[in-house]
Parts: C-alpha cells; structure tokens; sequence
C-alpha cells in the first residue's frame, strides 16, 4: 500500500464524521510550536497556549488613584479585553473582579495583592481610595500556539483544543514539528464532527481513565464527538 493510502487509511479512521468537510468549516490552519522535535500522526489532540505580543492597560474614569503595575498575560489567556472592576471599597484596600473577553467573571483579587488568572498584576493602593465601580480594560494582543496535549502542562495545553489531521499541504499525513520553531498544521477545532476513541494520540501524561474523560469532554465541549464504536445510527423520522 502507497503511503498516501495508508496516511489517508489513518485519516478516514480517525475522523468518522465532518460537517460540511468539502469546505472544511470545521478546520482551521493552525500554528504547532513544541519544545522538542515531537511527531503528530493524523489524530493527535492539541492543547493551546497564548504567546502575548502586548498588553495594555488603560484606566476608566476612576476616583480612586491607585496605579496598576505591570500587566502580562499568561499562556491561558485570551485574545481581547479584560475588565477590571472595583466592586467592594474599603479604606486602604478594597476588592475587584476581573472579566475575560467573553464578559465572563474569571476571578476576584484584592487591592495591593498580586493576582493571576489569564493576566498577572497587582492594582495598588492610592491616596484616595477606589469606589465601586472604578474600572480598567486590559487590551491583549498576541497569538495561539498548539502543542500536544498534556496532563502536566501548566501554559494552558492541558486543555484539549483540537486534534492534528494533516500538514499544511492536505496530504493528511504525519508531520514531525522541528524543536522551537512555528509549524502551519491543519487541525480540527470544531465540530460537528465524530472521531473514533481509539484512533486518538495525545501527551503521555494523560495515562488515567479520569484524564482521557476529561480530555472527550473538552473536545465535545467544542463540537468534536469522541464515540468509542462508530456504526450505523437510527435514521428519527
């Protein structure tokens, strides 16, 4: 059998089901970057991390005058803007919460203590204390990077975010991502789709039946169906 049988074998096994896959609105050209030369067989799953380019801060129109320091951005975070909001004033301190680019609330930090969850800062105290509703937006510019999934990983990939079917040519083969450098893959990252169980390779971490759970449910959680036996289904009239 010629290798691109075989590659295209791999593929058809692994990926059971894809919406519209004629038009590949269920892929995305992404961008693998791994520390060591690492091997992606057609249907390894990919975490992500977020490589920050800038990151700025801006206050609103606030009473308090209280400063906020350096803000970064860590491997979990998001493209676009932060909120930061004052919800509790106290003399010398006072409590806030912190909004991703969703809108969602992701954590709550305190006035003078350090906080990290997606971005890292600390808002210092002023002369004149804050009140609720002092605010800052945080504007986060930068790019997503894959890498195999892993239990361990700390930089956001131990998250299942999409699963590797071929190099950047659509030739649906394995590719090897070279040490330290940007790699163009093609990659799953939403569904619907259906893939087989079995068929999927990941970091050698994930070695518990809880960890591989985890890893289906983050992937079904983006529209990609984990199904351990594919056959036919009843057609619901």
């Amino acid at each position: 059998m010629s290798l691109v049988a075989t590659e295209a074998t791999r593929f058809n096994a692994v990926v059971k089901y894809e919406q519209e896959a004629s038009v590949g609105i269920c892929r995305d050209v992404v961008t693998a970057y791994e520390g060591s030369s690492t091997s992606y067989p057609v249907g390894t799953v990919l975490g992500r991390t977020f490589v920050s380019t800038s990151v700025t801060a801006t206050a609103g129109t606030n009473t308090g005058n209280g400063a906020i320091g350096t803000v970064t951005a860590t491997g979990k975070a998001q493209r676009g803007t932060y909120t930061i909001r004052i919800i509790k004033a106290a003399s010398n301190a006072g409590d806030f919460t912190v909004s991703d680019p969703s809108g969602a609330v992701i954590g709550n930090g305190t006035v003078a203590v350090a906080y990290s969850n997606q971005i890292a800062f600390t808002l210092a105290d002023g002369a004149t204390d804050f009140v609720v509703g002092d605010s800052w937006t945080v504007e986060v510019v930068g790019d997503y990077k894959y890498k195999k999934v892993e239990a361990t990983a700390t930089d956001g990939s131990s998250i299942a975010r999409a699963i590797y079917i071929s190099a950047n040519d659509g030739s649906f083969s394995t590719s090897t991502i070279a040490a330290t450098t940007d790699t163009s893959v093609i990659a799953l990252v939403r569904g619907a789709a259906i893939v087989g169980k079995e068929t999927l390779t990941y970091g050698a971490s994930i070695d518990t039946t809880a960890e591989k759970t985890k890893m289906y449910s983050e992937l079904e959680a983006i529209g990609i169906i984990c199904r351990s036996q594919i056959g036919s289904f009843p057609v619901v009239a």
